[in-house]
C-alpha cells in the first residue's frame, strides 16, 4: 500500500477530534468523511481534495503520504546498486599499459 491517508493525523494538528466533527466542518457527505477519517487505505477524490484543503488550507502532501511497500524498496535497490556497479564498470578508464596475465589485446 504506498499511498497512505494520514488525514486523522493531519485533522488532530487542526483540532478536529472526530469524524462527526470532520463531516460537519467540510459538509462532505458522513459516509464519506467517516470512511476517510477512519480508513488509511481509502483516498479522497480531487473534489474532496479541494473541499479538504480549502476548509483547512492545506495542501494534499498534508494529508497523503507516499510509503513503498517493502517489496518495491527492494526491488528499487537492487535496481540502483546494479546500476552503480554498471556505472563503476564504464568510469573505469583502461589503458594498454594495465595488461594483465590472461587478458589480450588486439589492435584495430
Amino acid at each position: 500500500m504506498p499511498m497512505i491517508n494520514v488525514l486523522k493525523e493531519f485533522l488532530a494538528t487542526k483540532g478536529v477530534e472526530t469524524a462527526y466533527q470532520f463531516h460537519k466542518k467540510t459538509g462532505l457527505p458522513q459516509a464519506t468523511a467517516y470512511r476517510l477519517y477512519n480508513k488509511r487505505n481509502v483516498y479522497p477524490d480531487q473534489k474532496t481534495q479541494e473541499i479538504v484543503c480549502r476548509v483547512f488550507d492545506a495542501q494534499p502532501g498534508d494529508f497523503l503520504r507516499y510509503e513503498p511497500d517493502s517489496a518495491e524498496e527492494s526491488a528499487k535497490h537492487d535496481t540502483q546498486q546494479s546500476t552503480s556497479t554498471v556505472s563503476n564498470l564504464k568510469s573505469t578508464p583502461f589503458s594498454a599499459d594495465d595488461e594483465s596475465p590472461g587478458l589480450m589485446t588486439e589492435a584495430a
